[in-house]
């Protein structure tokens, strides 16, 4: 098995995708169209996807249950 160091980022220009391969299958990837990634290429990690909104009923009960915790605490 390979080890860490002898792993690389590849890049395919044409999709944009992005693939982790060991070093000595370059040639195999390089034949295929992808091409090293360099590192201002790197992704940035994305955001985690924010929660659909709430509908109105669900905003109504959630209002409920906040005002009856808030009653409870006094």
């Amino acid at each position: 098995m390979a080890e860490a160091s002898e792993w690389v980022m590849i890049i395919h220009p044409e999709t944009g995708g992005i693939g982790e391969v060991a070093r000595s299958s370059l040639p195999q990837h390089y034949a295929a169209g992808w091409r090293l990634l360099a590192p201002d290429e790197a992704n940035e990690p994305e955001p985690p996807a924010e929660p659909p909104p709430m509908t109105r009923k669900q905003a109504a009960s959630a209002a409920k249950k906040a005002d009856k915790a808030d009653s409870e605490e006094k």
